[in-house]
């Protein structure tokens, strides 16, 4: 007879592997996941720790802007946070924030990699699986796309000559994956 503790151990470990690997690719906008949503984290500098009454203050802000909403960022212990419009700057400046106007919401810059990956998905092939990563930027009104290297090129030239994004800048970023294929509803 097998010792159960190594069984509970090999348990343990296989539901570990498990969780870990149904959290790779669940990120917003990532392929594997069915629609991309508003980016609701705050991104903080690797230097700066994430202050829970910065990190409430954002939310809030974000609940209260709503659409003219951004982005939120955490820098040099102030939350910045990313607007579209002069009365939503003063709404910022009043909660105690850094304020900025950014030319796209959150919402548009969701829109425009929902865009991204249902142009993905047309392509078929090789394209289908070479963006690995979409991130979104309120802070300069772009999107990020992680891309294999082998297809950068044809990518470059197809959202171009496609205007997938209408007007939104797509930056890229060479990637070594994960490949999968972008989701189909």
């Amino acid at each position: 007879m097998k010792n159960p503790t190594s069984r509970n151990v090999l348990a343990g470990g296989a539901l570990a592997a498990v969780l870990l690997l149904s959290a790779c690719g669940a990120e917003a906008g990532s392929p594997g996941s069915s629609d991309p949503t508003p980016s609701a984290s705050v991104s903080v500098a690797p230097e700066q720790s994430e202050d829970p009454q910065l990190l409430q203050l954002n939310d809030s802000l974000k609940e209260t802007l709503g659409d003219k909403y951004s982005e939120g960022w955490i820098a040099d212990g102030k939350l910045h946070v990313a607007v579209t419009d002069k009365s939503s700057e003063a709404t910022v400046t009043e909660a105690g924030a850094v304020a900025h106007l950014a030319e796209y919401s959150a919402a548009e810059l969701e829109a425009g990699i929902g865009k991204v990956m249902a142009w993905q998905r047309e392509q078929g092939g090789d394209i289908a699986t070479a963006i690995h990563t979409y991130m979104p930027s309120g802070r300069d009104g772009s999107i990020t796309l992680g891309v294999d290297p082998k297809q950068l090129e044809a990518i470059k030239k197809g959202l171009a000559a496609d205007d997938v994004t209408g007007g939104i800048t797509v930056n890229f970023k060479e990637s070594a994956g994960p490949a999968s294929p972008a989701a189909t509803s």
